[in-house]
């Protein structure tokens, strides 16, 4: 009897920790040389290791001891337009549970403009450009919330008060290239180090929509080809992904789960 019972209460202590322990998401990838935040491309190997679902943006996240890298990548002219204008916001949460108390707002979303319809006509080609470059001059601060070892609040992308880098640039190829480096000090507290325990990890990389007002200018051109087809795509997000056509869309949420990966020596 005392052995049957001494069975059942292992049993069910196997049990009951099994069904407590969270499942270990994989390891995500070491960045072996610090990334050059300068919003240029050649940092990275494309295509990118994620895209959303409509592959009109492609994503990676990767770290080294000291820092997470962030890379957004699209040729698609209506998910770079709401990335500049609707703004985008990356969030990280250290414990791996999509919580979104930690956030890097960049760019900021930009206010309506109400010529920007030219009287409720679509911007020509030629006036594509313009825009675009206007609105990369309006890029120039980010907003940061939540973070350890550091102030929250609007920091111009040159300012030096803390060691977020950000920034967003076109390419040569007419690709829309963000990229972002977040000390791991800012989120875990302390730098990775010898003997650390790799937790899971959440990034998302959330495209706000376009306001009412701001869809007008949008034109679709597919530029990516067969090449994104074997692209691993990231987990959860909204319905409408990267259209920008729709003014009442929810932002397009791109969550990655991972454990940062500690360079053994």
């Amino acid at each position: 009897m005392k052995s049957l019972l001494l069975f059942c209460t292992i049993l069910s202590g196997t049990v009951l920790y099994s069904s407590c322990s969270r499942k270990l998401m994989p390891e995500g990838h070491f960045q072996q040389t610090p990334v050059v935040v300068d919003g240029r491309i050649n940092d990275w190997g494309l295509p990118l290791r994620f895209s959303n679902p409509e592959y009109t943006m492609q994503y990676a996240v990767t770290n080294d001891d000291k820092n997470i890298y962030v890379c957004v990548y699209s040729k698609y002219e209506g998910m770079q337009l709401r990335m500049l204008k609707g703004g985008m916001t990356i969030y990280f949460d250290p414990k791996g549970k999509k919580d979104k108390k930690m956030s890097l707002v960049f760019p900021i979303k930009k206010p309506v403009d109400p010529a920007a319809s030219r009287n409720g006509n679509p911007i020509r080609n030629g006036d594509w450009k313009s825009e675009i470059d206007a609105l990369l001059l309006q890029s120039d601060y980010y907003n940061s919330s939540g973070f350890l070892n550091t102030g929250s609040g609007q920091f111009g992308i040159n300012d030096k008060k803390n060691n977020i880098q950000v920034a967003i640039k076109m390419n040569e190829d007419s690709s829309l290239v963000y990229e972002a480096a977040v000390p791991i000090s800012y989120i875990l507290g302390a730098d990775l180090k010898p003997g650390y325990v790799a937790e899971n990890f959440n990034v998302c990389v959330a495209v706000n929509s376009l306001a009412a007002g701001n869809n007008n200018s949008y034109r679709p051109r597919p530029s990516y080809g067969g090449g994104m087809r074997g692209m691993r795509m990231g987990g959860g997000g909204g319905r409408n992904y990267g259209s920008g056509n729709n003014p009442n869309s929810k932002p397009e949420e791109n969550w990655y789960g991972f454990r940062l990966v500690y360079k053994k020596v």
